[in-house]
């Protein structure tokens, strides 16, 4: 498969967040892949998509599918003559993500989260687009358990006072840095993870993502949450690959396989009953581990590679 991949080359270097790149770099180990779009040195910023691709392709077989990061930076990206993909992380904001769908003319969309899936299929039911669930994979050489000794004993990780059109986007997030850990560091050890932004000069030599990893396996439990879309974030799949003890509230899928090793809190749950939790997996190193064993084995299905070969399958099916 001839696969094309448009995104800024200025997001690829900056961009903090690297999942969706490590996705795409597993694909190109299993498919005939091209990086490409603006600011790349084949790409020509002021020419069309279509003329791109017909100078980058020339006297070569066509790509069978371009996948575009942000597509309407992309000039009549919706007018090209392949089948077009886009991929998403976070839904939330449907008009927006309505807009991008149909002003690019997506034939298929991948959905990283199941629930929002759900929700696109039924809004598109009348309409020929594909919508496809791909669930956060993490890089299995940066995330892994590296043996290091345990310095905390509760670590929250993830960006925390972020407001979005949902209101406070990680309500559980600011609960546990405003009310839970300052009254569990009476006996534990505990740390808040400074989320260093969007941004990164370096981002593109995976250093960021490298030392978070290393941060997760300092942790006896990691704290995040799923946020107000209810969204099986990335972290759900980093943290138990690293070893360490996830606690969050409940995602919005796959509830029959995180009952095997999430420690569930959640916003229903009094400052006593989050406490009493946590400090409950804490004091009972035997329980603990069993927890982190599941999420050891949970994970060895979520690797980059299990996401490019998951790709690679459904898009040739949609296709």
């Amino acid at each position: 498969m001839n696969i094309l991949y448009l995104c800024d080359k200025k997001s690829y270097n900056t961009k903090m967040s690297r999942v969706r790149f490590h996705g795409m770099q597993a694909i190109g180990k299993v498919a005939n892949m091209h990086w490409s779009g603006n600011n790349w040195p084949d790409y020509d910023n002021n020419k069309t998509v279509q003329e791109n691709i017909n100078t980058i392709y020339d006297g070569k077989d066509k790509p069978t599918l371009v996948v575009a990061y942000k597509p309407l930076e992309l000039r009549k990206f919706g007018d090209i003559d392949c089948v077009k993909c886009i991929r998403y992380n976070e839904m939330y904001d449907v008009a927006w993500t309505r807009k991008e769908i149909d002003e690019s003319k997506s034939d298929i969309v991948i959905c990283h989260h199941n629930n929002d899936m759900l929700t696109y299929r039924e809004i598109y039911k009348n309409k020929e687009v594909r919508f496809i669930n791909l669930p956060h994979c993490a890089e299995k050489t940066i995330y892994k358990e590296y043996k290091h000794e345990k310095q905390l004993d509760i670590l929250l990780v993830g960006a925390i006072f972020t407001k979005s059109i949902l209101g406070d986007h990680y309500p559980l997030r600011i609960r546990m840095a405003r009310e839970i850990i300052p009254r569990m560091r009476n006996k534990y050890k505990c740390g808040i993870l400074k989320h260093p932004g969007g941004d990164l000069l370096d981002a593109a030599t995976d250093r960021n993502s490298h030392e978070y990893a290393k941060v997760i396996n300092s942790a006896k439990i990691c704290v995040t949450c799923s946020g107000a879309p209810k969204s099986r974030f990335g972290k759900y799949i980093e943290i138990p690959m690293c070893g360490t003890a996830i606690a969050a509230d409940m995602p919005g899928e796959e509830q029959e396989k995180f009952n095997k090793f999430l420690i569930e809190i959640n916003m229903d749950m009094s400052d006593e009953e989050i406490i009493e939790k946590l400090s409950y997996y804490l004091d009972n190193e035997n329980e603990r581990f069993k927890v982190v064993q599941e999420g050891l084995k949970y994970s060895e299905n979520y690797t980059q590679e299990h996401y490019a070969e998951r790709f690679i399958r459904e898009v040739k099916n949609a296709i």
